[in-house]
């Protein structure tokens, strides 16, 4: 079920249309979906009614269109969202979107959060390729994203093999370097 709700987004047809109005609805249906396909480590969480925690870096359209998960709910767990203006404002964590106008802070904010298990997604170019999880591209017309497999590892978490067929990923693109 899970996976015909990730696909049905993927094939929107604000998706296939690339309609810029409604993408950053559509990338927000995607980092929902993200939520649904990752697994953290019981650590992860205080207890088993702890939301998940979102954090949004920065101002950006597709954070702003995240305000509307804030409250749903993903396997049991109540999805709350948070946004922060600058790194100073970073809290412990579960998801983090790191808004485009952020892309000159990536080294500080992977610091920032690396004690912490956070999947990390970003609408930044080459995001992947710099250290984070998940990153929105563009593939002609469609959104799609690629997965850093290893910096997901490393976070703690545990992406599930329907997303990462899904997504490209990146580490596979590099031809293995990391």
């Amino acid at each position: 079920m899970m996976a015909i709700l990730l696909l049905e987004v993927c094939h929107s047809p604000a998706v296939l249309a690339g309609a810029e109005a409604g993408e950053a609805e559509v990338k927000a249906a995607f980092v929902f979906n993200f939520i649904k396909f990752v697994e953290w480590p019981a650590s992860a969480f205080q207890s088993p009614e702890e939301p998940v925690r979102l954090t949004v870096l920065g101002n950006d359209p597709v954070g702003t269109a995240l305000a509307s998960l804030d409250g749903r709910k993903v396997s049991g767990r109540r999805v709350v969202v948070r946004k922060v203006p600058s790194i100073s404002g970073l809290e412990r964590c579960h998801v983090l979107f790191v808004g485009a106008a952020q892309k000159w802070a990536l080294p500080a904010v992977f610091r920032a959060i690396q004690r912490w298990p956070v999947l990390t997604i970003a609408d930044i170019e080459g995001f992947p390729d710099r250290g984070g999880t998940i990153g929105f591209v563009r593939r002609g017309d469609r959104v799609g994203f690629e997965i850093n497999e290893e910096a997901a590892r490393k976070a703690g978490l545990d992406v599930s093999a329907k997303l990462l067929y899904l997504g490209k990923s990146a580490h596979a693109r590099q031809g293995g370097e990391r």
